[in-house]
């Protein structure tokens, strides 16, 4: 097995933080990264001691009768991963200016704001979701946004699977 690259091992982190998420329509991780060093991580989720929705009976958002993906977002208890990340590293006392954020998903509106505003300067992510505006915002200031070109990270798992069962 080769040694993943940067860009493969800190999404392949933000890929594994998703995986807390309880979120039943999409899960999304987040790790920040700077100096090379990653700094906080976050997730989907509600906030500390609120119930998960996988607790209390399902989705509110999808028990609307008129229920696309993307609407009802103003329903959602959780708080985004982007969000989670940068709260983590605030509550901790960690600068998070001129870092890098890896997300698996395209950050939404508000979490582009929150990301400019906290001083983030690339955003490296994995898939697409309803980035237009989130674009436009980005394009307005001086911050990067890569699309993860590296090693499908399922990929980058199985390698690591791999080459545990090797050294056994």
């Amino acid at each position: 097995m080769n040694r993943p690259t940067r860009e493969e091992y800190y999404m392949s982190i933000a890929t594994l933080a998703s995986l807390r998420s309880t979120c039943l329509s999409r899960q999304v991780g987040c790790l920040i990264v700077k100096d090379d060093h990653p700094i906080s991580f976050g997730y989907n989720g509600p906030a500390r001691g609120v119930a998960h929705c996988d607790t209390k009976g399902g989705c509110i958002r999808r028990s609307q009768a008129d229920y696309k993906s993307g609407s009802y977002l103003e329903l959602c208890p959780a708080s985004h991963a982007e969000q989670n990340a940068i709260a983590f590293a605030a509550k901790h006392g960690i600068s998070v200016d001129g870092a890098i954020m890896y997300v698996n998903t395209f950050p939404c509106k508000d979490c582009m704001n929150s990301i400019i505003n906290s001083g983030i300067r690339k955003i490296v992510y994995d898939s697409n979701y309803n980035a237009s505006l989130s674009e436009e915002i980005a394009s307005n200031v001086d911050i990067e946004l890569v699309k993860y070109e590296g090693k499908p990270i399922i990929d980058v798992f199985q390698d690591v699977i791999n080459k545990t069962k090797k050294g056994r």
